[in-house]
């Protein structure tokens, strides 16, 4: 990258997401007609896409699905507007807050009763199929946990020991090789030489947002849990007013070019100076270089041609996602309140989980049933109409007051949406140290963003933070060439 293009980062304001032009000079056009190929219209293919339009450059950002916002994605047609996706912007979310004030998108402070990353809610607990009861859970009969952990539900099981011990002190440090023995390690490993007992040990297999605690590597769970609890210490986090959804929308609309939907990319060329894209409707695209921001759990099966290492092609395959189901339940009546219990819910059955969320519109709030990691294996071959018919039997089972109390208003997979088949990325024990390093390498003038290429930030920062990288490699190299 030439000295001036270096220069040009002092430029690009990224503490505070501010889009500043980084003074790109006029570029020939490739064959397509665009500077570059955006690939992905979620979160990062849009900031990167606007940071290339802020700079002068004409973009083409290309999307499989039918509609903007990948993960960002607010489900309009439940009553109450939930959340699938992202929800909260915390205080050092500078560049989504950048984005939201430069398109007027208005952010407000989380509703009464919201759950927070930090902040877990109280929760009724089903244990071995038995109905909930109002009994407190540190004296109920359904506690198995040793001594000094029965006063802890599972969730704050998973909250209590992630956060035991954390040696991190700055956000980079996950990546320095003095941490490579918890790289190592799966969760497992960790929870035990922390001292969890064997039935901590099993509910935290349900609770981990991982396929199970063998499968999570111990490093890569600390470095996120530390990030967010240092987000937290700013204050209470936003979200956007009238959905996340609204944001990356209004993302969207601010391209000179609409954004391409439809264009499932099959086959991608990476050379030098050029990158060709060919989708699977036949439509073909080149330009002197291309971000993809697809989640590696899709791009690990598109051809890529180029000059991509072995061991590159094998961190693709190796990255993890969270496979997650979601079922939302539209509520008649607070049924809790008749059986004396919370209205969220925690089991070790089929439900894992299902949370209260407050509702400015819904009088009641809404209920949203979450399985995830192996508890999804059984849910997958099911319809969504199978498997919101059998959330509610077994919510009536676990709740008889439930019972004609609630209805299925969506169900929503992630693990078999085709356009990211999961939901957050996640890395096997050892694989930091194998592939943090070249994950995102670029290919030639093939570049790579996206929630899994952050290394400072986690979720939706995290899919901004990486954009900007690829930006100003991109910008670097346009200059140059």
């Amino acid at each position: 990258m030439p000295a001036n293009a270096v220069s040009r980062r002092t430029l690009l304001k990224l503490g505070a997401g501010t889009l500043a032009t980084i003074g790109a000079p006029a570029l020939v056009r490739g064959k397509s007609g665009v500077d570059v190929l955006v690939i992905g219209a979620g979160l990062s293919g849009l900031h990167a896409a606007r940071l290339l339009q802020a700079n002068g450059l004409r973009v083409s950002v290309l999307e499989g699905s039918g509609r903007v916002g990948g993960r960002c994605w607010t489900a309009r047609d439940v009553p109450g507007r939930p959340e699938m996706g992202a929800t909260q912007i915390g205080h050092s979310y500078g560049r989504v807050r950048g984005n939201a004030a430069e398109l007027g998108i208005e952010l407000s402070g989380p509703l009464v009763g919201a759950v927070a990353e930090t902040a877990l809610p109280k929760m009724a607990i089903s244990i071995g199929g038995a109905p909930v009861t109002g009994e407190p859970w540190a004296s109920s009969p359904m506690n198995r946990l040793a001594e000094d952990e029965r006063k802890l539900s599972p969730l704050q099981l998973y909250s209590s020991y992630i956060g035991k011990g954390d040696p991190l002190v700055d956000l980079a440090d996950w990546l320095k090789p003095e941490f490579a023995p918890l790289d190592r390690m799966s969760l497992r490993q960790h929870f035990t030489e922390l001292g969890a007992s064997p039935e901590a040990l099993r509910l935290m297999d349900i609770s981990v947002p991982a396929r199970d605690l063998d499968d999570a590597n111990a490093l890569d769970f600390m470095r996120k849990n530390h990030y967010y609890r240092w987000e937290a210490k700013g204050g209470p986090y936003s979200v956007v007013h009238d959905g996340t959804s609204a944001l990356t929308d209004a993302m969207a609309a601010s391209l000179a070019d609409p954004v391409l939907l439809g264009k499932i990319v099959t086959h991608i060329r990476a050379g030098d100076r050029q990158v060709e894209v060919r989708c699977a409707d036949g439509s073909v695209y080149t330009a002197r270089a291309c971000i993809t921001t697809m989640p590696l759990s899709v791009m690990k099966h598109i051809v890529i041609e180029g000059p991509v290492p072995e061991l590159q092609r094998a961190a693709w395959r190796a990255m993890r996602y969270v496979q997650l189901v979601q079922v939302f339940l539209n509520v008649a009546s607070p049924f809790w309140e008749r059986d004396g219990t919370s209205a969220t819910l925690w089991s070790d059955g089929v439900l894992e989980s299902v949370i209260h969320l407050p509702s400015a519109t819904a009088p009641h709030g809404i209920l949203v049933a979450y399985v995830n990691g192996a508890g999804t294996d059984r849910l997958n071959p099911m319809t969504h109409e199978a498997i919101g018919a059998l959330a509610l039997t077994e919510l009536g089972r676990l709740r008889p007051a439930s019972v004609g109390q609630v209805s299925v208003a969506r169900v929503h997979n992630w693990s078999t949406y085709p356009f990211s088949r999961g939901h957050v990325a996640y890395y096997a024990p050892g694989d930091i140290g194998r592939y943090a390093g070249i994950v995102g390498e670029p290919v030639g003038a093939l570049h790579f963003a996206g929630e899994h290429c952050g290394k400072i930030h986690a979720g939706m920062e995290a899919a901004c933070e990486s954009a900007e990288a690829a930006v100003l490699q991109v910008l670097g190299e346009l200059d140059g060439a």
